[in-house]
């Protein structure tokens, strides 16, 4: 008898647990699914800065020429001229 109170208190859990799950439906976002910029059909354009030197730049990871600080990533601005 103790046995089967031990096991109708899990069990009764696990069938409320499934009852219930379609009531509450998660969503699931993937890397691909998430909008990494207010303009979804532009993309988000980045470079890479010298902390202590802003001239230098590069569109890859690496180090400056200069200083050898690590360069750092910086959205490019947008240059077009819209009044």
């Amino acid at each position: 008898m103790k046995f089967l109170r031990l096991l109708t208190a899990p069990l009764l859990a696990v069938a409320l647990l499934f009852a219930t799950a379609s009531l509450y439906p998660a969503t699931v976002v993937t890397a691909s699914q998430k909008e990494r910029s207010a303009h979804p059909k532009k993309p988000v354009e980045f470079h890479y800065v010298c902390p202590m030197h802003e001239t230098v730049t590069s569109k890859k990871r690496g180090t400056c020429p200069k200083c050898k600080m690590k360069l750092v990533k910086k959205p490019v601005k947008d240059t077009s001229g819209s009044n």
